[in-house]
């Protein structure tokens, strides 16, 4: 009985404990890329719907450069008290650590992951023209046509998800690369380039019409194309999806993550953040916190693979 008492106490005890534990007052919110993008569009929403939790002003700082390596070495350095986090991505902490072990950061050893806040869908589409409604008719009309069919690559995670496709399915399909994703998916929507993946806020204002989309790349299928099977759900064991994260400096006390962890969810869950992130064609992640560790590890694991193979 007293064993019980006590250990309620414990437990009522702890989220107390965590916040007298977080003393920062203003925080900064670390973006690897520069002002005006998603990234930073995302970042500002958070700063937003995370101060009146953290009890904190929360300034988004940009610190663009190196592809987003610039940023995360700056945020892997910063004091490990809470006054600074990063707000990192798939690019910068499982796919660059898996194309460049030079870089002077490591995911894992550098910082303490708090949560995943919001993905940003990414769908397969191809141009009207093309007779493939699914990716199966896709592997097919391949198949039949080697060598003949082109994609649009303006990103690494773009390339990575196509090289995949073609690796599993034994088809090839001929890498188109371009400077950004902007111009990637102009020359698609234009019927020069036969294919790519591009985010699902992009891709809608042109589906359907001079693009057919059809497959969702993520683990879900996307709120913008709700009647879109994923690839898994077609047969093919493939998920690729970009989204955004909180992580702080690797030394962080438990307590300090506890407490931000605990505001996190509470900005995840307000109606103000998630109203904003549909207002961005991105979406929220519902998972808990303890989910984000995993995730990163079989992330990192996945592209290694992956850079191997295409190699």
């Amino acid at each position: 009985m007293l064993r019980a008492i006590a250990g309620s106490a414990l437990a009522m005890a702890s989220p107390l404990a965590a916040a007298q534990a977080f003393s920062a007052k203003v925080v900064r919110l670390i973006v690897a890329f520069p002002p005006g993008g998603q990234s930073d569009l995302i970042a500002r929403l958070v700063a937003q719907s995370l101060g009146e939790p953290l009890g904190a002003t929360v300034v988004v700082e940009n610190r663009s450069g190196a592809s987003g390596a610039i940023g995360v070495e700056i945020a892997a350095r910063a004091p490990a008290d809470g006054s600074a986090l990063l707000l990192g991505s798939a690019s910068n902490l499982t796919i660059a650590p898996a194309l460049d072990t030079g870089l002077r950061y490591d995911t894992m050893r550098d910082f303490a992951p708090i949560g995943r806040v919001a993905r940003l869908p990414l769908v397969l589409a191809v141009r009207s023209e093309l007779p493939a409604k699914n990716v199966t008719q896709l592997v097919e009309y391949a198949r039949q046509h080697p060598g003949a069919l082109t994609y649009a690559s303006g990103a690494t995670l773009v390339q990575f998800a196509i090289e995949s496709l073609k690796a599993s399915a034994g088809v090839d399909i001929l890498q188109i690369p371009y400077s950004g994703s902007a111009p990637a998916l102009q020359d698609v929507v234009a019927g020069r380039v036969d294919l790519l993946v591009a985010d699902a806020p992009a891709i809608a204002p042109h589906a359907p019409g001079a693009v057919r989309v059809i497959a969702n790349a993520g683990q879900t299928r996307a709120h913008l194309f709700p009647d879109i099977p994923t690839m898994v759900e077609q047969g093919f064991d493939l998920v690729f999806e970009s989204w955004q994260g909180l992580l702080a400096p690797k030394g962080t006390s438990p307590e300090t993550i506890a407490h931000l962890q605990t505001a996190v969810q509470k900005a995840l869950a307000s109606t103000e953040f998630r109203s904003g992130l549909e207002r961005l064609g991105a979406e929220p992640i519902d998972e808990p916190p303890s989910a984000f560790e995993p995730f990163l590890r079989n992330e990192l694991e996945k592209y290694r693979r992956l850079v191997q193979r295409v190699k």
